[in-house]
């Protein structure tokens, strides 16, 4: 919307965001709000529900903290992203919250002097304005809204989420069944069908659907193209000593992945301390599938991947880091280990494309487009868009000790150098891989579980009402497991229709939740 013919903007709100709600669950409030505001001029801003109006004026008079977007005051006035502190030159005032019953909350802009005091209903906004200062009102009443001269529609009309698509859910053992069958079909052989299948179904019943059977499509055009080759077999380039290299040769990324954490495991259940570092390889999958191997030596394991252009650094619009992945595996005694699975950006990118083929929009925190902006569009990924780097200027510190440890270290690469799987699929990634694991017995057999235990009781004692059902890692995944014994593991239509299977007789297509 542009300012009254004439005269010079005095106030601008550019992209707004606001949500609420926790991370990936959150509810957006304010969709991306754009109004600009002239001397003299009075514009209303008409919200659907007073939880958004409120909202809006919360956030400029700086008692709450926006998710994205810029204030602007004054013709020269600078842009900068939204704090909680109120920009110079704005007054909030009447009540946020009371419209339509009381007097609709009004944000004054004073273009001639300090910020005023009153409480203004819709004429004295009016007088305010004839002073010269800008004004907005934030209502939910259509009558107060007809007083201005403009008015501007909050969230209105926001693109339809679309309904979820279908789902089809196997029992596990008929996707791992299903998911091999389509790699050999492809040429690759019977055991390496069945361990590629294994990691890819393994990240589905933990309910990381990101790094499951969704990407067997992209994985089946990669050996059509020449991206993997299924018959590569993994080098050795350097067997002694406490680190051990191996090329990987542009295979099955889960063949030479599942090679470095057996051997890196049981180096480190003889010697205390072993590296391995993998070259030249394809995308792995979900870095915990890998966990069996330290937990079956009883050795702390730690992983590290880097992978190609997604992510973006604090503050960027365009993917220049990858997605790279960091995991930690510590065995227990008669229990699942204890399991840290984790990437640099916000989200994993697979969880993206995961919403993209159910044909849901994803939260605004997950994902920028190619200018910058958060979007809920999950096919913005692939247009240019990026992930944002989790955790702000620390999360880059996370991202660089991975690019440093796993990328220049073990493969003499780093992510802006590693080729994306999906914009050619041709060639390999050529990405890589560090394996670390580290026995308990060489740091004098400390008690592990007993210390577990203790940390676990610390986060939850921080819960004065107790613990919420998932309050640490591993925990979401257990409870995924239940539900995928219980109920089956679901798949997308869409991917089923792409690879071709038949819906098991025992498992209906469903629209959407459990089975």
């Amino acid at each position: 919307m542009t300012e009254a013919a004439g005269r010079p903007p005095a106030f601008r709100i550019a992209d707004l965001i606001v949500a609420e709600g926790p991370e990936g669950a959150e509810r957006i409030l304010i969709a991306g709000l754009t109004v600009t505001v002239a001397a003299g001029e009075i514009v209303a801003v008409l919200a659907d529900d007073t939880g958004s109006a409120a909202a809006l004026t919360q956030v400029l008079a700086g008692r709450r903290r926006a998710q994205y977007g810029a204030i602007v005051v004054g013709e020269a006035g600078r842009s900068r992203r939204v704090t909680p502190v109120t920009p110079a030159g704005v007054s909030v005032v009447a009540a946020e919250g009371r419209c339509p019953d009381g007097p609709a909350p009004v944000v004054v802009v004073d273009a001639v002097g300090g910020p005023r005091s009153e409480e203004y209903g819709a004429e004295p906004a009016r007088t305010a304005a004839r002073q010269g200062s800008a004004v907005l009102l934030v209502t939910t009443d259509a009558g107060t809204a007809a007083t201005a001269d403009r008015t501007v529609h909050l969230n209105r009309a926001p693109r339809p989420a679309p309904r979820p698509k279908a789902e089809v859910r196997f029992s596990t053992e008929a996707l791992l069944e299903a998911a091999a069958g389509s790699l050999t079909a492809a040429g690759v052989g019977a055991e390496r069908a069945a361990l590629v299948a294994r990691v890819l179904v393994d990240a589905d019943v933990r309910g990381h659907f990101s790094h499951g059977v969704g990407l067997l499509p992209m994985y089946l055009d990669r050996l059509r193209q020449g991206g993997i080759d299924p018959a590569a077999e993994p080098e050795w380039s350097q067997e002694d000593g406490s680190v051990v290299r191996v090329d990987a040769r542009g295979g099955f990324g889960q063949v030479a992945a599942d090679l470095a954490a057996r051997r890196c495991a049981e180096r480190a259940a003889r010697t205390g301390l072993a590296a391995v570092a993998v070259r030249g390889n394809n995308h792995i999958g979900m870095l915990a599938a890998y966990r069996d191997h330290f937990v079956r030596h009883g050795v702390v394991g730690l992983v590290l991947n880097v992978s190609g252009p997604s992510v973006a650094a604090p503050g960027a619009g365009r993917p220049t880091l990858g997605n790279d992945a960091v995991c930690m595996v510590v065995p227990r005694e008669g229990t699942s280990p204890l399991v840290v699975d984790f990437a640099t950006g916000t989200v994993a990118s697979g969880k993206i494309r995961h919403a993209a083929h159910r044909g849901e929009r994803v939260p605004a925190t997950w994902l920028v487009d190619r200018e910058g902006r958060p979007t809920t569009d999950p096919e913005e990924l692939d247009r240019g868009g990026a992930v944002p780097v989790f955790g702000g200027h620390k999360g880059l510190g996370v991202a660089v000790i991975t690019e440093v440890l796993a990328g220049i270290l073990a493969g003499g690469t780093v992510s802006p150098l590693v080729h994306k799987q999906r914009a050619e699929p041709e060639r390999a990634m050529d990405c890589s891989q560090l394996f670390l694991a580290l026995s308990p017995d060489a740091f004098g057999n400390p008690p592990v579980e007993k210390l577990l235990d203790v940390l676990s009781g610390a986060v939850a004692a921080g819960y004065p009402q107790g613990p919420p059902e998932v309050h640490l890692p591993e925990q979401q995944e257990r409870l995924a497991e239940a539900a995928a014994a219980e109920h089956g593991v679901p798949v997308p239509a869409s991917v089923v229709e792409q690879l071709g299977w038949a819906a098991p007789q025992a498992a209906p297509a469903t629209t959407g939740g459990a089975a």
